[in-house]
């Protein structure tokens, strides 16, 4: 890669960057969560035909929360046993590898709480089969019978949630039936200051992202297909339920997530409403699969409609590699051959320049006092051979998308989580532990920079020397896959530098 293109890469990740830290969310911190839920049915969520109250007026005693795990093969479910809500997931494998301890939770409360407001007398039974384990809840509150049944398949990262509300009265009954999940994450989440993390709602349509930190006023979203939290690598998501409004609200220093559905029951009838729980890995095709948009949950940048299809190559490739490392080199290459021709008419161009560059200097100096005259030399100098002024430049510019669409593909991308390369990257997700593939590639920055044919003056020269040096540091802590790229990137660079060099000499 060429310096003009080195410098237009580092003009566009500056301005990428800085975007990011000054516009985008800030990592989303974990907080402490302190305030206790209501223990009766407030008036106010529950609103009678006839305004008949479905309780008395006297506080109702708090129970503790009293868990119980239930487990699959990927996630260990813990189950508030008095109010029939979970009160954190935790998930604990992907693609039979072994996860850092990674939960949704909040420390003080239940994380996912549905029917808020109608007490925690629940009675829970457990039935257990051989694909799956059914979780059930059952209460009576003002003659108003609920009863909460979790469905957990044996490999799944969705738990489906059947709530059945019976109204034993001889009046109609109209509520709000509410859903809470939060407020933050847990434990265990990585912070990133490139990715989105936070509440997010989605209706097919339109998509609301709200971080932590930045949830002072309100937002609203109707008949959201899902609403959850987000973070680099992992989502929480309530799907689907019929829920007419969510918002997401301030609560302490964060932000909680509430789902509305209203809810009519006619006298001694009763209803049933499903919703699905998806806690687990933002892989892509998985997302997708499930039809309701979750895979918007991932930040693929601008270059979204680049950085899908190179996602889907590289795991196209690792089908028959077995080894993530290898298929990132091989991608490189294939986009390196892609961009090959693009690439060659760049480096031709510099190299005449660099030729021409003695006369262009005896042109500035004798015309340095009439720029139309200097101008008209230039441009005779150039048609004479054969030089375009902007071939350098403008081939690469073409490349930076893809650039950008491939450095985003792999900084997000799930599937490297915990995969090995060799030796002593163990996780192409985590950043190389000894330095060593960030320090080789700025070396090989820097053998590209004296390889590249340059018109810049010896300041200038100077000056751009210390570009290796930026982005050695600015790679030490970027994953290892994604330096892994550049790396390999920079190697077939200084190749095809040594091709264009030799046959232009």
């Amino acid at each position: 890669m060429d310096k003009r293109t080195l410098l237009a890469v580092a003009i566009s990740i500056a301005i990428l960057l800085g975007y990011q830290f000054f516009f985008a969310p800030a990592p989303t911190p974990i907080i402490d969560n302190n305030s206790a839920s209501a223990n009766k049915i407030d008036n106010n969520v529950i609103n009678q035909t006839k305004e008949i109250q479905l309780t008395d007026k006297k506080e109702q005693i708090k129970k503790d929360i009293v868990t119980e795990k239930i487990s699959n093969d990927n996630l260990d479910i813990y189950f508030d046993r008095n109010s029939g809500n979970i009160n954190k997931v935790s998930i604990k494998n992907y693609n039979g590898k072994k996860l850092p301890l990674v939960s949704f939770k909040s420390d003080m409360e239940n994380y996912f709480v549905l029917m808020e407001g109608f007490g925690d007398n629940y009675s829970m039974a457990v039935k257990e089969t051989q694909n799956e384990k059914i979780v059930m809840f059952t209460s009576l509150v003002d003659k108003i019978g609920i009863t909460k049944t979790y469905t957990i398949e044996k490999n799944s990262y969705m738990i489906k949630v059947d709530l059945k509300l019976s109204n034993n009265s001889e009046q109609t009954i109209k509520f709000d039936g509410k859903i809470n999940i939060g407020p933050g994450f847990g434990e265990g989440f990585e912070k990133s200051s490139y990715i989105f993390e936070g509440a997010m709602l989605y209706n097919g349509e339109k998509k609301e992202e709200i971080a932590q930190d930045k949830a002072d006023k309100p937002v609203t979203l109707k008949n959201p297909k899902w609403m959850g939290y987000t973070s680099k690598y992992y989502l929480f998501a309530a799907i689907d339920g019929n829920i007419d409004m969510a918002t997401v609200e301030k609560y302490n220093n964060s932000a909680l997530i509430k789902g509305v559905k209203n809810i009519t029951l006619n006298p001694n009838s009763s209803t049933n409403t499903k919703l699905n729980l998806f806690v687990g890995p933002k892989e892509y095709d998985l997302l997708k699969s499930y039809n309701v948009g979750l895979e918007h949950s991932i930040d693929f940048g601008w270059f979204k409609f680049l950085a899908i299809p190179m996602l889907k190559f590289m795991l196209f490739i690792y089908d028959f590699t077995k080894n993530y490392g290898v298929a990132i080199i091989i991608l490189t290459i294939v986009v390196k051959l892609l961009t090959y021709p693009l690439t060659i008419k760049s480096m031709t161009s510099m190299k005449k320049m660099q030729t021409i560059q003695p006369k262009l200097m005896e042109i500035k100096t004798k015309f340095k006092n009439d720029p139309q005259k200097m101008n008209t030399a230039m441009m005779d100098l150039y048609k004479k051979h054969g030089v375009n002024p902007m071939g350098g430049c403008l081939p690469m510019l073409i490349q930076i998308p893809i650039f950008f669409a491939l450095y985003k593909a792999l900084l997000i991308s799930v599937e490297l989580k915990g995969s090995p390369f060799i030796f002593w990257i163990t996780d192409l997700s985590e950043k190389d532990p000894y330095y060593i593939t960030p320090i080789i590639m700025g070396i090989t920055m820097f053998i590209q920079q004296k390889m590249t044919p340059s018109t810049m003056d010896p300041m200038q020269q100077k000056i751009f020397l210390l570009m290796p040096v930026i982005f050695t540091f600015l790679f030490l802590s970027f994953p290892s896959g994604l330096v892994l790229y550049w790396l390999t990137n920079n190697i077939l660079s200084i190749a095809q530098q040594y091709y264009i060099n030799k046959k232009l000499t």
